[in-house]
């Protein structure tokens, strides 16, 4: 490329049309940045993308966050829908949202990203070169990672002892898919949302259903009183109310719903609430008291078709299915390499380069409440990242003294564990989002036109 056609260089691009990638497109078209999105599949959606090859949802998905607090900021989700929509409704609601924004033309399909590189002029990196799959390349001004974090499969290497079928939550769709549960002994690994899910919905295919967890974890119902139990979350956030007073009231909710642990003959979890991503199931507990689920320890080893529990249980298995989550993966680019010292990026609240400007992920966090108004959020901050540094050298400056602070919000203090890497207490995390938003938008419009 020649330095003519670097300086010209004012398109940005987006990796991948799930629901963080459209956010993100729309933001960046609303302030007039000329974005164009690749997506490897031939349809936009993502992980809702059912039966795609990049998909995690199974038949019976459905949000475990409400409707309220997952949609996007400016786009609610229909009022005659359930208050936890499932899989399709969410895909569709995702087409709705790039239909009434225009934003199918601005997608570019079956886009697979090979390779990226900085386009480099005097050792300056001047824009990014994406090499795809089919061998062409495109160049850009700057990058948005929008293509999630659920690529690459966790599967615990104790499972490598196990002489039968053994396959990842990544894979599972159904009982029947891609293995046939039905009066099969089922051992499910993990303890989070996914694992919880497919043994209760393995506990009425299988002969016998094991659930095997690392520790014990707090269960939170959906509804309570007919209203989502998170909604009533959001309100004691919204009132201030302190942690230990919430804790409180939201276990007496618990008991009061589907009962806390101990009731269940499980042991009391080794944690306090919200210290662990939430665990949103109203069927678990009633599969357990029936026997349908039979709760065990973590593993100790295989032994050919033998399960050996660090109880000292033996139990024969024919199939075993992990749900033990997923490594951090992106396209080879040296900018976000994870250092020695930490399994993902460096980056400021997990989506912001401490440095660059031409750079950014949306979506790379777990937060404890619906994702896609934050991801909106924080490509609402991307945006005005880019105006800045196009006309706002104050703007610029601001921003870039936020971003030497420290990421950590301090409210809760999640257990040392890969599956919270990148977990944020949500309702704060969002508060310091829409900080950030204001402050640009202050010294944006004092930026000459």
């Amino acid at each position: 490329m020649s330095a003519r056609d670097m300086n010209d260089l004012s398109k940005w691009c987006v990796i991948g049309a799930g629901p963080s990638g459209l956010t993100a497109l729309k933001n960046l078209l609303h302030c007039n940045i000329e974005t164009e999105c690749l997506e490897r599949e031939d349809d936009l959606g993502g992980n809702w993308y059912f039966g795609s090859s990049t998909s995690r949802v199974f038949e019976s998905t459905r949000l475990i966050s409400s409707k309220s607090l997952t949609e996007f900021t400016d786009f609610p989700m229909p009022r005659e829908w359930p208050a936890y929509p499932d899989h399709r409704q969410c895909l569709d609601y995702l087409h709705r949202y790039s239909e009434h924004f225009g934003l199918g033309n601005h997608i570019l399909f079956q886009k697979s990203v090979a390779r990226i590189t900085p386009l480099q002029r005097d050792n300056i990196r001047m824009g990014w070169c994406v090499e795809l799959e089919d061998g062409t390349t495109r160049s850009y001004a700057g990058l948005i990672f929008a293509s999630g974090h659920n690529h690459e499969p966790r599967i615990p290497n104790i499972v490598s002892g196990f002489n039968g079928p053994i396959f990842h939550s990544a894979d599972y769709k159904s009982p029947n898919v891609p293995c046939i549960l039905k009066n099969q002994r089922v051992l499910v690994i993990g303890g989070g949302n996914s694992g919880c899910d497919i043994a209760v919905e393995s506990s009425h295919h299988a002969a016998s259903t094991f659930h095997s967890t690392r520790r014990s974890y707090h269960i939170l119902p959906r509804l309570f009183m007919g209203r989502p139990s998170d909604l009533r979350g959001e309100r004691l956030l919204k009132m201030g109310v302190p942690l230990w007073l919430r804790r409180s009231i939201s276990r007496r909710v618990i008991d009061r719903t589907i009962g806390l642990p101990e009731k269940h003959g499980l042991p009391y979890p080794d944690h306090k609430l919200w210290e662990t991503h939430p665990i949103i199931n109203d069927n678990i507990y009633e599969r357990i008291d029936k026997g349908a689920i039979q709760p065990v320890p973590d593993i100790a080893k295989f032994e050919g078709g033998t399960a050996v529990f660090t109880d000292g249980r033996h139990e024969r298995i024919d199939v075993v299915i992990a749900a033990t989550g997923y490594r951090l993966t992106f396209p080879t680019i040296s900018a976000l390499e994870p250092t020695a010292s930490r399994s993902i990026p460096e980056l400021f609240m997990h989506f912001l380069h401490p440095e660059a400007n031409d750079l950014a992920v949306v979506g790379m966090i777990q937060p404890d409440s619906g994702q896609w108004g934050i991801t909106d959020l924080q490509s609402q901050v991307i945006a005005r990242m880019i105006l800045a540094d196009r006309k706002a050298p104050r703007a610029t400056t601001w921003l870039q003294k936020q971003r030497q602070r420290s990421s950590s919000d301090h409210f809760i203090q999640y257990i040392d564990s890969p599956r919270h890497a990148l977990e944020v207490e949500h309702f704060h995390y969002s508060k310091r989002l829409k900080k950030l938003i204001n402050g640009m938008n202050k010294r944006l419009r004092h930026a000459p036109v």
